[in-house]
């Protein structure tokens, strides 16, 4: 749906800056899909304009208009991976009909995303939460943000399934996601170094974990 011309504002004017637009909104999701597999197995460290711009097909200006420096870069690749995972593993999680089934679904539909190899290197936060664990600025800051974000996921998901009665009262939240983002940690590294055995039981232990604290009646 076209917006309403301004006051002396030609029509013609109007489709070139949409058609402007949507050529920049596309040429940005090009190079955001290419910089995410980069630095999915390279870090974000390893991304440059110039390397962006030669195998995303587009040109150096075009990137340096479109995301400003490399940081500007490397901050958005870290959203647009996070925006693929909550795509794949958030949203279809959330839509489950009560808390326990929400969080369970929330651990498997994280290994099923790194198993699957969605993203070359697994998980993205996990990644780069080790490039960046000792280099202060945005890019950690941000990552501290996603990771937060994931806790809190978990816990508010916890939360609610002892005050339906799903989980039993007595359930220790903190430690349970804990536990459950230490399991996540250690099944990435193994996942990316074929360690199948490790990985499998890191995803059979989650579950489990959260199936300890299940209530007798469910």
């Amino acid at each position: 749906m076209k917006r309403p011309l301004a006051a002396g504002e030609s029509m013609a004017k109007v489709e070139q800056t949409d058609g402007r637009r949507l050529r920049g909104d596309r040429a940005r999701a090009q190079i955001l899909a290419r910089a995410v597999t980069i630095s999915s197995t390279e870090g974000l460290e390893g991304l440059s304009i110039g390397r962006v711009a030669a195998e995303a097909g587009v040109g150096k200006g075009n990137i340096q208009v479109l995301f400003g420096d490399k940081e500007a870069l490397q901050l958005a690749t870290l959203d647009s991976a996070a925006e693929l995972y909550r795509t794949n593993v958030i949203v279809p999680a959330m839509e489950q009909p009560t808390p326990l089934k929400r969080l369970l679904a929330l651990v498997d539909g994280w290994f099923c995303f790194v198993e699957q190899r969605t993203l070359p290197g697994g998980c993205f936060v996990n990644a780069v939460s080790n490039e960046y664990r000792a280099r202060p600025g945005r890019i950690r800051d941000r990552i501290n943000a996603h990771r937060a974000a994931t806790r809190e996921r978990f816990r508010n998901l916890i939360r609610e399934a002892v005050e339906v009665g799903e989980l039993r009262p007595e359930v220790d939240v903190d430690q349970l996601v804990f536990e459950l983002v230490a399991c996540q940690a250690a099944a990435n590294v193994a996942a990316l170094m074929n360690d199948r055995d490790e990985f499998i039981r890191a995803w059979r232990m989650s579950l489990d974990r959260v199936r300890m604290g299940v209530t007798a009646s469910i």
